[in-house]
């Protein structure tokens, strides 16, 4: 069976500052757009690009959504920005759980914060980037068991009916920032997500499980993507810094080709 185009989230974090930097960024991609047909891309910019962004890529394919969504509905929140303000801007999917974000702690960032977070998520109609994975590989096997935690918590703040918009990060803290020859190698991710499928078939059932992309976040360059693609039976990746400038991005996408 012919697989779906790999995803491609770009996730931008704090590496692109500016209205100016995106425009840049922008223009250069949709000069590639016979390249980026190959994947479908996603970009996650910060809160204040996202006005900037979405008129520029309205009538592309490249979906745009933001890094994060408050656990809180509107009201007396300051700084948060809720769901509804990221679909009123023009978002159509919100990471959520990302390790960064995870590792500041406190009750917005657990595990009851995270599934508010969905949940304000869903609400607004955003889709779902949910980021789950351990942040040390132990020989005992225990990392399965924090990232069958976290999708179990997780999943259950998923209305049935959202579940067609959800997708599944595997991020190991541990191989983020290291390089694609010291990273995850194909068949250790393939036995991961072997067992993410494994967990979304019990707790949401096999054919809505069967739907859901899991995608690989941890250290993902233009050298390593076609193996972990065609090996690792990654359905696509959630990408960190080769995702913030427009060369390195493209030809990581022309190495899925």
């Amino acid at each position: 069976m012919k697989r779906a185009k790999p995803i491609v989230i770009a996730n931008w974090k704090g590496y692109v500052e500016t209205p100016e930097e995106a425009k840049r960024f922008v223009q250069v991609i949709k000069r590639s757009t016979k390249t980026l047909s190959a994947c479908q891309v996603m970009l996650a910019p910060s809160f204040t690009l996202l006005p900037t962004l979405v008129p520029l890529l309205k009538n592309s394919a490249v979906q745009v959504g933001s890094q994060a969504v408050s656990a809180h509905p509107g009201g007396a929140h300051t700084g948060e920005v809720t769901g509804a303000m990221l679909r009123a801007v023009g978002a159509v999917f919100s990471i959520v759980g990302h390790s960064e974000r995870r590792a500041l702690g406190g009750a917005g960032e657990s595990e009851e914060g995270i599934q508010n977070q969905i949940a304000r998520a869903c609400e607004a109609g955003l889709g779902v980037v949910l980021c789950v994975g351990e942040h040390e590989r132990e020989a005992s096997g225990a990392h399965f068991g924090i990232i069958a935690g976290q999708l179990a918590s997780a999943l259950a703040a998923v209305p049935l009916k959202n579940m067609g918009k959800l997708m599944v990060a595997y991020e190991p803290v541990w191989a983020i920032g290291k390089t694609a020859a010291d990273a995850m190698q194909p068949g250790d991710v393939q036995e991961v997500f072997i067992f993410i499928r494994k967990i979304l078939v019990e707790k949401i059932g096999r054919a809505a499980a069967l739907k859901v992309p899991i995608l690989y976040g941890g250290s993902v360059e233009e050298e390593n993507v076609q193996g972990l693609y065609h090996e690792g039976g990654v359905s696509g990746f959630l990408v960190g810094h080769a995702s913030s400038k427009s060369d390195s991005f493209i030809k990581l996408i022309k190495a899925l080709q």
